[in-house]
């Protein structure tokens, strides 16, 4: 069998694919990454085909926060916000979508109407499918044109999620408000996402083109969204890259090792992560811990660090979680689940950033807001008992210790984190759901293709 993955650029969208990647080939099926350019190293380091849709002159850069487009469809937006009448609770995925999804995906594809010659990447990843002809094409929600490059190419295609099912989550929102407001709700916005690209092919949207034929779902069981897709579970393995082993990480510490990393997208996407890094240094001076900060000199520009603080640029979680007792970050799936995977508590600070965009006339628009995964990370951490929250904007420095402290002496915390490891571990493993997939692309894919 043959298995196309595509992803968003970002190493946030490829290491989760990673461990499902490789037990394919281990299982002897071809597997290859359609993706941005500038991905082509990082999916080499990782074992992996690239295959490029176009050169760094062709495609825009990535998103970094600092080339968001504004589409002039904020009023739009607000509309469609009060038209839903989401109860308080359920806010957070629509606004996560609107506020950080919608636009990476309109960075790489078109949001409503488009010139045929427009968006060429696209093309490019439809030969690309016609030509290596896929069975099965594992496809992240961000790059909503795969569900039209697979059925171009006649293939099977599911969504492999590395977060929230928000869009799944959309598409039933909107279809229980339509069957009350009707044609006055207006089009979801995915939808126009995928409007033009399908129109380019002969192809009608459908909720197979939004939500592909099913949907590969890594997230822990009880921090899912509630949505009528179908969906198969899967063990989420941490993968977060590779580095030597550092010597001095190869022994045991000599007391309680305290990890502290703010990921990639905080680096990225928000401006200023200075008062949060600072507030947090300041928690853990003078503590009988060893502490090690995952930071680099742009967040630590003029902070002291105390001497019980080693601090490095990139280390991979897998290599610093197993011998550290309690995990400080910043909220993300990524470093959340890996924390929960190898049962170690954690505490998520859940203050605000500033975080910016620029119009395409230059125009820059900064607010206030958390990180996306923030509210779902940190509520399943409490309720599940494997943790709790940092805010420095609401806590003192000594309630921030008190808290830090009761994460790492209060052994109800590592029994919750125990907990929480096993609802990762009742998953079927990335091996175990192989036969799945062959089942399912068999039944999918169009007979005689």
């Amino acid at each position: 069998m043959r298995i196309m993955f595509t992803i968003w650029p970002g190493t946030a969208h490829l290491y989760p694919l990673t461990p499902l990647a490789w037990a394919l080939q281990s299982a002897g099926h071809e597997v290859c990454v359609a993706a941005h350019p500038s991905m082509a190293d990082g999916i080499a380091s990782v074992g992996l085909t690239p295959v490029l849709l176009g050169d760094e002159g062709l495609m825009p850069a990535p998103w970094d926060g600092e080339n968001a487009k504004d589409r002039d469809v904020e009023g739009e937006l607000d509309r469609l916000t009060e038209a839903l009448e989401l109860a308080p609770e359920d806010r957070y995925p629509w606004e996560s979508l609107r506020t950080f999804l919608f636009p990476v995906m309109w960075d790489f594809h078109p949001m409503g109407e488009a010139p045929p010659d427009s968006y060429p990447w696209i093309g490019r990843l439809v030969d690309a499918a016609r030509d290596w002809r896929p069975d099965l094409v594992l496809w992240d929600p961000c790059w909503p044109s795969s569900a039209v490059a697979a059925r171009a190419a006649g293939a099977a295609h599911a969504r492999l999620l590395w977060g929230l099912d928000y869009w799944g989550w959309t598409v039933d929102r909107f279809a229980e408000r339509r069957r009350v407001l009707g044609s006055a709700l207006g089009t979801n916005p995915m939808e126009d996402s995928v409007q033009a690209i399908a129109a380019r092919y002969g192809f009608e949207v459908d909720e197979e083109l939004l939500l592909g034929q099913w949907t590969v779902d890594p997230t822990p069981s009880g921090m899912r969204l509630r949505t009528r897709t179908r969906t198969l579970p899967m063990q989420w393995i941490p993968y977060t890259g590779a580095a030597p082993l550092p010597t001095w990480l190869q022994a045991p510490p000599e007391r309680p090792r305290v990890a502290i990393s703010l990921g990639m997208s905080m680096r990225a996407f928000f401006e200023e992560s200075r008062p949060r890094v600072e507030a947090l240094l300041e928690t853990v001076a003078g503590m009988d811990v060893d502490v090690v900060a995952t930071l680099n000199k742009e967040q630590l520009r003029d902070i002291p660090v105390p001497d019980n603080v080693r601090t490095i640029d990139y280390l991979p979680l897998t290599q610093l979680l197993p011998s550290s007792s309690v995990f400080i970050h910043h909220g993300g799936t990524g470093s959340f689940n890996a924390a929960a995977a190898m049962g170690v508590p954690q505490l998520i600070t859940s203050d605000l950033n500033d975080f910016t965009t620029v119009d395409d006339d230059g125009n820059k628009k900064t607010f206030t807001t958390q990180h996306m995964d923030v509210p779902p990370t940190s509520a399943y951490l409490v309720e599940s008992g494997a943790g709790l929250t940092l805010n420095h904007q609401e806590l003192s420095g000594a309630e921030m210790r008190e808290r830090l402290e009761r994460v790492l002496h209060d052994p109800a915390f590592q029994r919750g984190a125990a907990a929480m490891k096993e609802d990762i571990v009742a998953a079927p493993s990335p091996t175990e759901i192989i036969p799945i997939l062959e089942r399912l692309t068999e039944i999918h894919k169009p007979k005689g293709k």
